[in-house]
């Protein structure tokens, strides 16, 4: 009996300690849970990828503007305007032809090539012009030349340009002996009648002796050429503007200035030529004794992107020959003119030889478009009729 209850001791302390057994190892569980070998490490977070940065978007190019002005080779000092003038051309004086403008040598030839023209009266109240070109080459036919006077030398220094003309009144000849600085060609005392001036034929026979006189752009480089072979300087190297041109083509001095469709200038009962503005163009087109002005030449009508009017203090000579002076020194009055509008402008000229200048109402130089430019020179009491 006893060895009964030894067994059930024994067995009750086995018990025990599994029960303590199966305790501890469900603790050892909580404390640290187990982890299969086969399960991996957790991975630390990684930074995104940097590529490179993106290019900034390229600024559109700019639209050109169409109304700035562009120099695309030579420009043309009388005009503003890049026309084709050649190097030679640019760094030589221009020329000054006094042309014909009585009724009975019309049509001129040639004038519409003009860079320039300036309008004066003359003996009777006629007038006549100085057409101005700064590449004479390009000439076709200028016809018909006409003598010298004395105020028009006056405007062909103002440019330092070489005064071409046939022959002269007495004043005019007196000027010439007495102004060392003037270069000119005279076809009547100067020996270049067939060199550089001729008659036409067909001129003298429908309008007379007087008016058939014609020279080309050849036989002018050729005279002047010849000029330069003698030891005449004819070199401008500094390329003097005629005017202040505007940097854009819409800019003048009258752009904000009062209408002016139709200028009518007196400069006799007899001649009263007048511009119509042309608004297809931008052109003033010149009108003189009921007509269209024609250079005949070349078939075109005088049109021109510049008008001005300028009055000057003229007087009588008493002589048979009825010829009179234009005083082209000290300061005036006028009108400048541009695409249908019109401002008040001033002029300033301090000696024969000196550049005339143009001034706006504020004193400024005149800004003018780029193009051909018709000057109208009349007394300070002559009617313009501006509508």
């Amino acid at each position: 009996m006893r060895i009964g209850k030894t067994v059930r001791l024994t067995a009750l302390l086995m018990a025990l300690c599994l029960s303590l057994s199966l305790l501890a190892a469900c603790g050892q569980q909580e404390d640290t849970p187990a982890v299969s070998p086969a399960d991996p490490e957790p991975a630390e977070p990684q930074p995104a990828p940097v590529g490179p940065e993106p290019l900034p978007e390229p600024e559109p190019e700019p639209e050109p503007d169409p109304d700035l002005f562009v120099a695309e080779g030579n420009v043309n000092p009388l005009t503003g305007l890049c026309d084709g003038i050649s190097d030679q051309a640019l760094t030589r004086r221009p020329i000054a032809v006094m042309v014909n403008n009585i009724i009975a040598s019309l049509p001129q030839w040639g004038i519409s090539q003009a860079d320039i023209i300036y309008e004066m009266l003359a003996e009777g109240r006629i007038t006549r012009f100085l057409a101005l070109f700064q590449d004479y080459s390009k000439i076709d036919k200028l016809a018909s030349i006409r003598s010298a006077r004395p105020y028009y030398m006056d405007i062909a220094q103002s440019y330092g340009a070489v005064y071409i003309h046939f022959g002269g009144s007495v004043p005019a000849y007196e000027a010439i002996a007495s102004r060392k600085d003037l270069i000119h060609i005279d076809g009547i005392k100067g020996n270049w009648e067939g060199t550089v001036f001729f008659r036409d034929p067909d001129r003298r026979k429908e309008m007379g002796l007087e008016h058939s006189v014609f020279t080309t752009g050849e036989y002018l480089q050729l005279a002047m050429d010849k000029l330069a072979g003698q030891g005449y300087d004819l070199s401008q190297e500094t390329h003097p503007s005629a005017f202040t041109f505007g940097q854009r083509w819409s800019e003048n001095a009258a752009s904000e200035g009062q209408p002016a469709n139709k200028v009518t200038v007196t400069f006799s009962s007899r001649h009263k030529p007048w511009f119509q503005y042309d608004p297809e163009t931008g052109k003033y087109l010149r009108f003189q004794y009921g007509d269209p002005q024609m250079d005949g030449w070349l078939d075109t009508q005088i049109a021109v992107e510049n008008v001005l009017v300028l009055r000057m203090a003229t007087t009588d000579i008493p002589s048979d020959l009825h010829l009179i002076d234009v005083d082209t020194t000290g300061t005036g009055d006028g009108y400048y003119f541009c695409r249908g509008k019109y401002v008040p402008i001033t002029w300033q000229k301090d000696s024969y030889n000196s550049e005339i200048l143009y001034f706006d109402q504020s004193g400024a130089p005149l800004v003018v478009s780029r193009g051909q430019t018709f000057v109208s020179v009349v007394t300070q009491t002559a009617d313009v009729v501006i509508e």
